[in-house]
């Protein structure tokens, strides 16, 4: 393996966000995914019922699961244990942190701020390799006085995330009784064509945010949610 192809594979499969820096100098030609993921969301609750944090769980296609994890059996056993999969996951929310985790939180329409990402891990389970962290916010949000929603995607349009088709998102013991989860799925990215769209509109806007699905969880007494 050369230099310059081994340097290349490092920030492939190490540093997904490396894929929204794309998004500075990216042209029509690259602007449809490249990579995809199926996302699934679990909302954690305090014990006063308030949104404290988001579970995020991705799976990675196929084809970029196994570039990703080449090379990273140390010890030649056949599998990928936790250890080996460490430095991966490390980088991965490291980089990540600058971009949001590829994850918007509004409340009440306003961008929500967060904490450090913890508790990530990877895995590498039949052919799939899956990323997985605790995002926290900085401030609980009682989704019974306030509008809570959430999407994800990158900017760059170089990634789809896409909900996952069982579960997308599940609500954690704690959730306040009365609540309505309500999924807007976006666009089906792979029937897209972009290749005579700008990623970015004239106000600054990513396209990816136009056709990524949407979870909104309104809370209130049971008599007030049909």
């Amino acid at each position: 393996m050369t230099q310059r192809s081994a340097r290349w594979k490092r920030v492939l499969g190490a540093a997904l966000a490396v894929f929204v820096m794309l998004s500075l100098t990216a042209n029509r030609s690259v602007a449809h995914p490249h990579v995809w993921i199926d996302s699934v969301v679990r909302l954690i609750f305090d014990d006063n019922h308030h949104v404290t944090a988001l579970e995020v769980e991705w799976h990675f296609d196929e084809f970029y699961s196994l570039f990703a994890v080449e090379d990273l059996d140390k010890n030649a056993d056949g599998k990928l244990d936790e250890a080996e999969l460490r430095p991966l996951a490390e980088l991965n929310v490291t980089s990540l942190e600058s971009y949001r985790y590829f994850t918007y939180v509004k409340v009440d329409g306003v961008d929500a701020a967060y904490e450090k990402v913890r508790d990530y891990s990877s895995r590498f389970d039949d052919g799939i390799l899956s990323l997985r962290f605790v995002l926290p916010l900085s401030v609980p949000v009682d989704p019974r006085t306030a509008q809570f929603s959430f999407s994800s995607y990158d900017p760059s349009f170089y990634i789809s995330i896409e909900p996952g088709r069982e579960t997308p998102v599940i609500l954690s013991d704690g959730a306040p009784e009365g609540c309505a989860l309500r999924l807007t799925r976006g666009a089906d990215t792979e029937t897209l064509n972009l290749a005579d769209t700008d990623i970015f509109d004239a106000g600054g806007q990513s396209i990816a945010a136009r056709f990524a699905s949407r979870a909104t969880l309104s809370c209130a007494s049971p008599a007030v949610i049909q």
